[in-house]
Order: C-alpha cells, then structure tokens, then sequence
C-alpha cells in the first residue's frame, strides 16, 4: 500500500460519499478493535492492578491505576477543545498526540522489562509517570477523535460503529487474549515476574501503533467557517455558564458523576478475589475473558437500543445493571467461609460478567449522547467541557483506595452500590435529544 500519511495532511475522499463512508467505517472498527486488544493485555482493572500490587503498591495507588486511565482520557479535553473549535482539519492533533503516545509505552515496556533492576520506590513513581503521560496525552487528543467521527459518521450509525467496534474487538480478546494472559500469568508461565509483565506491555505496544496508523488514515472534511478558537481560560469560563444556562447538559452531567462514583470499588474487586478470597493467578485470564465476552456480545444489544430507540434509554438499563456489580459483591461474602477457594473464584466471577454487560454500553452511549444533546456548533466545548467534569470523577477509585484501607471491603462495596443506584435515579429523569 502506498504510504501518504503526513501530519497535517487530510485524507481525500472516495468518489461517492458512500464510498468514503465505508472506508472510514473500516478504519475506524479497525483502530478500535486494536485499542481494546491492548487495553486488554494491559487491563488496569485486572492485569495492571495486580503487577502494583506485587511491587507491595497501597491500596490508594491502586485505586490511581484506572483514574489515570479514564481520567487521563477525560481531564485534558477541556484544554484542547477550545483549540480544536477553530480548526478547519482535526486528525492532525489525533496523529500529533498518537505519535508521542506512542513512544511513551515503549519507555514503558523497558522500565518494566527492566523492573527487578530498579529499587522498587524507583520503580512504582516511573511506572505510574508513564502510565499518567501516556493516558494524559491520550486525553489531549481525545476531543479530535470524537470531532472526527462526529463528522464522518451519521448519528444513526454511531452505535453501529462503535458496537461493531466492541463486538470484534471483544471477541478477540475473549478467543486470543484472555487465554494469553491467563497462561503468562499462572504459576506454570515460562516467564517470571516482571518479563510476564513486560511481554504483555509489548503486546500492547505493538497494537496501540498499528491503532494510531489507522484513525490517521481516515478522510475528514474540512469543517466550513469554523468558529474562532477559544483559550483554556476561557474554557474554564465556560463551565459554570454551561451548568446554568442549559438544564439538560446539568442533569447529565450530575447523573453521569454520580454512577461514576457507583465505580468506587472497581479496581478492588479483584484484589478482593486474590487476597481475601484467594483464587489461583490463572483466574485473572478468566475474569477477562469473561468480561470482555459479555462486553462484546451485549454490545450487540445496546448498539442497537441506542441507534433505534436513543441512548438515554441505554444510559437507563446499562445504569440499572451498574446497581448490581457492588450488590453481588455483597452477596458473595457470607459464602467466604463457607466454600472453598475454586469454587468461590467462579462465582465471583458474576462480577465481571456484569460489568462487561454495563459498564463498555454505559460509556458508548455516554459518548454519544453528549454529541446529540450539544448544539453542532458548539459539539467540541459541550464534550471538552463535559468530559472534563467527568476526568474529575474517574479519581473516585482513589478515594475507594483510601476506604478500603480505613474500613475494609464491605462499607466500600455498600457505598459503590447506593452511589450507583442514586446514578441511576437521575439518569431516568434525562430527556430524550432526539424528540
């Protein structure tokens, strides 16, 4: 294939529009299997968890791992979206940012391929730099990719496209990942601590970059008479009047934080099975194997509720089944002294089926939603602003983290549960855009 990928250069379209449609269908679906692959050799819920945690990690720190990660995403957008409002082409920032992303996890992957040379109280703070940059800088570009596909994929088949996306990728990581994972990090892998580890994050790396070619690639149309940029101070101007002055953009944004607090407990639920319930290593390949699996075959389901029948109602039911992660959880407890460790590791495994029933669905249409509900004009504020506000939210699992350590797993699982049924209360009361 002839390689014609330059920084600032856009991609022509096909001849017909709907010829450019399904090239840009194809190579989005691509970049995105590609991310989840690598998001699931490198799962900050499970696999990242667990490699902080036998470098003797706090629990606080181990909250830190996917508040870096989502909130990374979320937090920058407000200082890149004002930007991004006066620009004619957006892909360019998404490549700029891909690129350093992109060397970034590679200093990753030789710290820990290198990590029992390094003292650990060296290791740990470089390890969670790298982490942070990587996912902040992700963050940076996030705005330019939504803008993108709000541009190049029609409303109507945004859950088509990002449904296909978490299906295939899903099922990937389902057939290929999780019995990889699993195998390198049981007590029979071939590799020893931290080169398990290291050849995981290699795996990633290699796949985050074929992912960044293939966003790059896609053809946008130039935005015409763009509004004028905005600074970051005025970015910041804006939050206040946004919450005031739009109601509905308000009740979103307070339901959305408040299931984000029902997360408190999710980066601990596995630490739970490991040091309480004591389940084998080799149950971390099968309890993402079976969140990704329910992830990828619901995805099925949702993208179709949120292209037919709107994303409020899809808000609705993945927030209804949010409620039920911590409740199971709860449930599971008195069981601890009464089975044995094999069998307990299966029934806790419920939890991550739920939460790949939920939580993939709960973010799509989130995503999607904001772009609806935000007037077109004004798409790349409303999502710099709202995913902003949300970046501060994804840092809950730090103050889990710091429960955890104060009062043990149960107040931090009945906490987790009421926050997502009070989310869910409010996500009812949301209107529907598309009426």
């Amino acid at each position: 294939m002839q390689w014609k990928l330059a920084l600032h250069r856009p991609i022509a379209p096909r001849a017909s529009n709907e010829e450019t449609l399904r090239r840009n269908m194809r190579l989005g679906v691509a970049n995105g299997v590609l991310f989840i692959l690598a998001d699931a050799f490198s799962d900050a819920n499970l696999v990242l968890t667990v490699f902080v945690r036998e470098l003797g990690a706090a629990p606080w720190v181990v909250g830190l791992l996917p508040s870096l990660k989502s909130g990374g995403w979320l937090l920058p957008q407000l200082l890149s979206a004002g930007r991004l409002q006066g620009m004619t082409y957006k892909l360019p920032v998404y490549r700029q940012v891909g690129i350093v992303r992109f060397f970034i996890w590679l200093a990753m992957v030789l710290v820990v391929w290198n990590a029992t040379s390094l003292p650990v109280l060296v290791l740990l703070p470089l390890f969670l730099l790298g982490y942070a940059m990587y996912n902040f800088t992700g963050g940076s570009g996030s705005v330019a990719f939504q803008e993108v596909v709000a541009k190049t994929i029609p409303a109507r088949q945004r859950g088509k496209f990002f449904g296909a996306r978490n299906l295939i990728g899903g099922l990937l990581s389902f057939a290929l990942v999780s019995p990889l994972v699993g195998w390198l990090l049981s007590r029979t892998s071939p590799l020893v601590f931290p080169h398990n580890y290291g050849i995981l994050l290699f795996i990633s790396f290699v796949l985050i970059g074929f992912g960044i070619i293939s966003f790059s690639l896609f053809a946008e149309p130039p935005t015409t008479n763009p509004p004028a940029a905005i600074s970051a101070r005025q970015m910041f101007a804006k939050i206040p009047v946004l919450l005031k002055h739009d109601r509905n953009f308000r009740q979103y944004v307070l339901s959305r934080m408040v299931t984000r607090l029902g997360g408190l407990a999710d980066p601990f639920y596995i630490l739970y099975a490991r040091e309480v319930l004591h389940v084998s290593p080799r149950m971390i390949g099968v309890y993402l194997a079976v969140r990704v699996f329910a992830a990828a075959l619901s995805n099925l389901f949702w993208s179709r509720i949120g292209d037919q029948r709107g994303n409020r109602l899809l808000i609705v039911l993945t927030g209804a089944l949010i409620i039920t992660v911590p409740t199971w959880a709860l449930l599971i407890m008195p069981f601890a002294s009464v089975l044995g460790p094999e069998a307990l590791g299966w029934l806790f495994g419920v939890i991550f089926l739920l939460i790949g029933l939920s939580v993939d669905g709960s973010n799509t249409a989130s995503l999607t939603y904001v772009m609806e509900l935000a007037p077109a004009e004004q798409r790349p504020v409303y999502v710099g602003v709202c995913n902003t506000l949300m970046g501060v939210a994804t840092f809950f699992p730090v103050l889990g983290g710091l429960l955890l350590a104060q009062f043990g797993y149960l107040p931090l699982f009945w906490i987790s549960a009421a926050s997502a049924f009070g989310g869910w209360v409010l996500s009812r009361r949301l209107p529907e855009p598309r009426t």
